[in-house]
Parts: C-alpha cells; structure tokens; sequence
C-alpha cells in the first residue's frame, strides 16, 4: 500500500514537472509568435521578451563574437575565460540541445530585427501601423514633395 501511495505521489510530481515545462515553453513561444501578429501591441511583445530572458542568459550574437575576436588584443584574460567555459558547454550539450540553442538564437534575432524594424511606426498606445497606413503616409509625403517641387 505504501508503495503504492508513493508510486503514485511520484507520478503525480513528475506530471506537474512536466506541465510546468511547458508552461516555460509557452511563455518562450509567446514573444515569438508575438512577432508574426500585425495586431500585436510593441510595447507588450517588448515586455514578454523581457520577461521570458529576466532570469535565463540571452545567446550570444555572431557580431558579439566578431567584436571581441577583433579586439582580441585587448581581450582580458576574464572575457578568454568566458570564451573556455561557453565552448565547454558547447561540447556538454546533444545535438538536438545545440538545435534547441539555434533556434533560439535565430528567433532572438528575429526578434531583435523585428524591434528595429516596427519601431518608427509605433503609436504612443503601442499600436504597430499597419502596412497600408504606412502607404498612406508615404503616399502623402510624395504628394506633398511633388507640390514642393511646382
């Protein structure tokens, strides 16, 4: 009976770990699929991303590593350790954790592109223009350099 009990206490405890994972998946997938709606508000997408990385260590970007491998020279022997232990960790995962890593890494460039990108079109509210307002601005600007040009 008490094995029992047990047996089934740790597959009660195992489940909730198991859900817990993939509440921490969804909450990763919402800043990446905030990114593919037009509807979504910047300022909120800006926040989820926040959120998700507040406690977790951001991938390193390529132009990161060139900078440094340009400045190597004058690279302290703090940043060539860290260099080690991130190559070390590297070598640690499986292949399918070293995919898990790229596409993390892509879709933080995504989504670092994605900010860059929309930034000029956001409302105060955080609304994101839509592509035929932005038409509708361009439009009018030509207008208005063409009248200038009369």
């Amino acid at each position: 009976m008490n094995k029992l009990l047990l047996l089934l206490i740790g597959f009660l405890f195992s489940m909730s770990n198991i859900s817990q994972a993939q509440i921490a998946d969804q909450a990763a997938n919402i800043w990446i699929q905030m990114i593919d709606n037009p509807n979504t508000n910047y300022y909120v997408a800006i926040k989820a991303y926040d959120t998700y990385w507040q406690d977790k260590e951001k991938p390193e970007e390529e132009e990161d590593m060139i900078n440094e491998e340009s400045s190597s020279k004058e690279a302290s022997k703090e940043k060539k350790k860290e260099e080690k232990e991130r190559e070390k960790k590297l070598q640690k995962m499986s292949p399918e954790q070293r995919r898990q890593l790229d596409e993390l890494k892509y879709q933080c460039k995504r989504f670092e592109n994605w900010k860059r990108e929309v930034f000029p079109f956001v409302q105060e509210d955080g609304r994101i223009l839509t592509m035929e307002e932005r038409l509708d601005i361009w439009k009018k600007q030509q207008e208005e350099l063409n009248q200038q040009k009369k």
